[in-house]
């Protein structure tokens, strides 16, 4: 039977080891990565590529993870008509009182009410609608309004005496990234002016080995070259649990093993063989070992049997 000292031992000698490299650029300075996941955090203030990038002083892809700043939040606000008058038929003087009342209102509005907001952007754009509320199908102008994604979204219900309605203002970041830049599920990106986030005593915001981040979405492409290459191979984790009752009639987690093949084929069959297995058992308060446990943990040969 295995005291709290053996089994304090045999976790920490399963604990990782990684070796810090340097990021592989191109020769123009940008980098190649094949993105597969992606995460937003504080309502699309903080947007997280996960993915793979080359690195040549192991010969192998590792993990590496995106983070995007510079994300803005984008709403459209509709005008409300003045009496007797339908959309399109302001002339352009009506339409210049319009806009600049609208803009008056709106930064009222966020002085008073959202003050959290400290800026915003804004112009009038033309925009097609064809949704469930009652206004004509067809092109309208709008006021387009942008201020960083860092500051809160505001109410999707809003309404004023000189706008109907707000569109955009529950929108994910995330989502607005991916259809500005035009991305369509996993591929590889071309990251412009990229660089390494700083680590503050070895602190990592992600489990990937290496972490970079980029000041605009814009500096986010997919060139030709992108649509060419082949996918990276991925990490791919199957596991099971097994759970008993404890003596306060609830369950508890007794064992988990997992199978672990680290060089899936994404674009076609992959070698089966290239498998590794590990298996973490855990002792049930007030229950011993079994008597030939240890015996039994000798003749595995084949997987990492780890005791806690």
């Amino acid at each position: 039977m295995q005291n709290e000292q053996d089994r304090s031992q045999c976790f920490t000698d399963t604990q990782f080891k990684t070796t810090e490299y340097p990021l592989k650029c191109n020769d123009d300075g940008s980098l190649s990565f094949f993105w597969f996941d992606a995460h937003e955090e504080s309502y699309g203030a903080e947007i997280y590529l996960f993915g793979k990038v080359w690195q040549p002083e192991i010969n192998q892809f590792v993990s590496c993870s995106l983070k995007v700043h510079g994300m803005e939040r984008t709403l459209f606000a509709l005008p409300k008509m003045p009496k007797n008058k339908l959309r399109g038929s302001l002339t352009p003087e009506e339409e210049k009182t319009q806009q600049d009342s609208m803009i008056i209102e709106f930064n009222n509005l966020r002085q008073n009410r959202f003050k959290n907001i400290t800026g915003f952007k804004c112009k009038m754009v033309n925009r097609k609608y064809c949704f469930e509320m009652p206004i004509a199908h067809g092109d309208h102008k709008f006021l387009k309004i942008k201020y960083p994604a860092t500051q809160p979204p505001l109410p999707n219900n809003l309404t004023g005496n000189t706008f109907e309605c707000l569109f955009g203002a529950n929108q994910s970041m995330l989502e607005l990234f991916i259809l500005k830049r035009k991305i369509k599920g996993p591929c590889w990106l071309t990251i412009k002016n990229v660089q390494q986030s700083p680590k503050n005593n070895n602190f990592k915001h992600t489990w990937c080995k290496q972490e970079v981040y980029i000041n605009s979405p814009k500096d986010v492409e997919i060139t030709i070259d992108d649509m060419n290459k082949a996918s990276p191979p991925i990490t791919c984790l199957s596991f099971s649990i097994k759970t008993c009752r404890s003596s306060n009639n609830t369950n508890e987690i007794a064992m988990i093993s997992g199978l672990v093949h680290s060089s899936i084929n994404q674009d076609g069959p992959t070698n089966s063989q290239k498998m590794s297995c590990f298996t973490m058992v855990r002792k049930l308060d007030k229950k011993p070992w079994p008597f030939d446990l240890q015996q039994r943990l000798k003749q595995k040969k084949d997987a990492t049997i780890n005791l806690f």
